[in-house]
């Protein structure tokens, strides 16, 4: 069964000049004897294909059609519209009737859009309805009928070719590792019982200029770009000839400018962003783009730079007709201040739109070698779109970043104007009304002389539909990952960080709807943190009073290269930026430490804080003047409340005689039990240190058992 092969082609080829005089013959005719001779009209339903009005329940219609011209003897059907309901069927006969072989018996939309053949000068058609209640909505719904215009043709508007490869993916092939791609040809009659022996036919293809014989061929494509690939084939008994053409794409490789991370030297543990660009490069079989070889110094000698592009591959008579007909235009160039420049476009019926106007931050374009004008540096690509991500020049805040020149200089902290789209400081509107086709021109002036750059060239480029598919192609990006050590990092941008000290390396992939696989690499510096912890001299709480001295411990250094400031509540206090700090108050001390760059101490310094608490506490010793040592466990022992705080305090105890009964050199946690005397009145000397300085507690103590 052959329908549908080539999907309406042949109606819009054969069929639509002719539609609006044609005849119409609905499946009920009754004429000579149900026998349509023709070659031209539309066959519908007994509606007259009529979607808004259903065929008749219980049909049973059969009509033929015969070719009224010799020459052109075969029929074929395009059924624009086709839809039956339950039980319905329409039968199709490859001949005068139903004793012919059925080519479909078509229910529901099984012909919807297709195209029926028949492989002779007659076709048979036979419809039948089922019950239905016309006056039921759920019954009629879905019984559109069909209308179907057809036509005679010869026997060569049916022969046909077709190239067929392996996979459909080898007709998108990446630059990087292009392989040999095998065609394979094909040709055959539309008619489905056609007569024909394919041991007749000839297979010719031309590819780059280039022909090969045979129903197959082999060939590797290097270079980026779009290849014709064209087939003729050729009945050698009938001579009839037909052409197929298919096109494969060598993808280009994307611009990763742009890409960077916020910082290429950062602390451990601060968070750093990692952005992503990867600019699709885009293919065309003609100029879309002035290159400047050398790059034009401009802004020394010479102020104003002018070169044109011409367009011939569009459509005669093409037009813009908004802003949105156009891609990008693009500026590719460094320069020492951007705000001395403007840009402006001429269409070829001589429409001037300005594109950037001076003014603006006071910024490099691109990578700009600073101290030597007759070296060029690195240039971005600086476009204008009415889909862009920036708004003007002027309006744009310009960015940061550290790179080093075509000369070897190092610049930190750079200001620059990043890549990417702009919005145009007049709008691309302007435009509507010029033709694509003739010369555009870009002008660039630089307002201010001294301050120099390089003008490497510039591109322009409509919208992909203007263009015919043959002679241009973008390829799209449709995934991007960053990583790190082979772990992805999620997001685009991504923020990240990392805890410890070393050289980093980051790498950007993208991958194309080629399945083109492409990356880029960064190197981050990641400084190492100060880690420290602040140890207190006396045990906190300490006594009220008393001073403590806090002292910065190192935990990943030697410390001699850090910086301290000390602070309280936040705020620094004058002159303590050493790594002790005496307190006496009670509060929060935070002591905040740097570290600088070893390669580069102008460069960062990388901080850290760290805080100690002191808390302080009542420790006025309480000395009891009575105790029970008669082991009932309450008040067993003469014990001094706080003397833990003044560790080698000496206590000597004498009798009401003066003879000494007890003494020890650090009076803590040993208490006396008075075990060794009897009941009665002693006396007690205790000797300790507070603030430096030594203290006597004197007094009587009563033994009670």
């Amino acid at each position: 069964m052959k329908y549908n092969p080539i999907p309406l082609l042949l109606f819009v080829l054969f069929f639509l000049p002719h539609l609006q005089s044609q005849t119409i013959f609905p499946i009920d005719t009754i004429v000579d004897e149900q026998n349509i001779i023709a070659c031209e009209g539309i066959f519908t339903d007994s509606s007259l294909g009529d979607s808004l009005i259903a065929y008749n329940p219980n049909e049973s219609h059969q009509l033929t059609f015969v070719s009224t011209d010799p020459g052109q003897s075969f029929l074929a059907f395009s059924f624009d519209m086709f839809g039956l309901g339950n039980g319905d069927t329409l039968y199709v006969y490859d001949g005068p009737d139903s004793s012919w072989p059925l080519i479909v018996a078509a229910t529901h939309q099984a012909l919807s859009g297709e195209i029926i053949y028949a492989s002779n000068e007659s076709i048979h058609f036979h419809f039948v309805s089922s019950d239905f209640d016309p006056d039921d909505p759920d019954d009629v719904g879905g019984r559109l009928g069909w209308y179907a215009p057809f036509q005679c043709l010869d026997l060569c508007a049916l022969f046909t070719a077709s190239i067929e490869t392996d996979d459909p993916s080898d007709l998108m092939q990446c630059p990087e590792d292009p392989q040999e791609v095998t065609f394979y040809g094909s040709a055959t009659y539309l008619p489905e019982n056609f007569d024909y022996d394919p041991i007749n036919f000839l297979f010719t293809w031309i590819i780059e200029e280039e022909t090969f014989s045979g129903p197959q061929v082999s060939y590797l494509f290097e270079e980026p770009g779009a290849y014709t690939i064209r087939l003729i084939a050729e009945d050698a008994i009938t001579g009839c000839i037909a052409t197929a053409v298919e096109v494969l794409m060598v993808g280009t490789i994307p611009t990763f400018t742009g890409t960077m991370p916020s910082d290429t030297i950062v602390c451990a543990e601060e968070n750093f962003t990692l952005t992503g660009i990867a600019n699709p490069t885009t293919w065309t079989g003609f100029p879309i783009a002035v290159e400047e070889d050398p790059p034009f110094l401009i802004g020394l000698e010479e102020t104003f730079y002018e070169s044109s592009l011409f367009f011939d591959v569009f459509s005669e008579g093409l037009e813009v007709l908004s802003a949105e007909d156009f891609d990008r235009i693009c500026v590719y160039v460094e320069h020492v201040d951007q705000s001395q420049l403007k840009f402006e476009l001429e269409s070829p019926d001589g429409v001037v739109v300005q594109l950037k106007d001076i003014g603006g931050p006071t910024a490099n374009l691109g990578e700009p070698v600073v101290w030597n004008d007759d070296i060029p540096g690195k240039p971005y690509a600086y476009c204008f779109s009415p889909f862009p991500q920036y708004g003007t020049f002027a309006e744009t805040t310009a960015l940061f970043h550290e790179y080093t020149d075509n000369a070897g200089n190092y610049y930190f902290n750079a200001l620059y104007m990043p890549p990417g789209n702009y919005t145009p400081e007049e709008s691309l509107n302007a435009f509507a009304g010029s033709p694509l086709n003739g010369t555009w021109t870009m002008r660039i002036e630089d307002v201010t002389i001294g301050e120099t750059g390089h003008i490497f060239g510039w591109s322009l480029l409509f919208d992909d539909q203007f263009y015919p598919d043959s002679l241009i192609f973008t390829p799209e990006i449709v995934q991007e990952q960053w990583y790190r050590d082979g772990v992805a990092i999620p997001g685009n941008p991504a923020t990240t960080n990392i805890t410890e000290a070393g050289e980093y390396t980051f790498l950007f992939e993208v991958t194309d709807n080629f399945g083109c696989i492409y990356d880029t690499t960064f190197v981050v510096e990641v400084l190492r943190l100060p880690r420290a912890e602040i140890i207190s001299e006396l045990e906190i709480p300490i006594c009220e009073g008393d001073s403590t001295l806090l002292t910065v411990l190192p935990l990943n250094s030697d410390g001699f290269s850090w910086k301290y400031q000390w602070q309280l509540g936040g705020v620094d206090l004058p002159g303590r930026t050493y790594d002790t700090l005496m307190v006496k108050e009670p509060s929060l001390y935070t002591v905040m430490i740097s570290e600088p760059n070893v390669f580069n101490t102008d460069t960062l310094w990388c901080l850290n804080f760290f805080e100690k608490d002191v808390t302080d506490q009542n420790c006025d010793l309480t000395i009891p003047n009575v105790f029970t040592p008669n082991n009932d466990g309450i008040n067993d022992l003469f014990e001094i409340r706080n003397l833990e705080h003044y560790p080698n305090a000496q206590i000597v105890i004498y009798n009401r005689w003066g003879s000494k009964v007890f003494e020890h050199n650090d009076y803590y946690n040993n208490w006396w039990d008075g075990n060794n005397v009897p009941d009665g009145t002693y006396i007690y000397i205790l000797r300790y240190t507070r603030m430096g300085k030594t203290r006597y507690a004197e007094g009587t103590v009563t033994i009670i058992r």
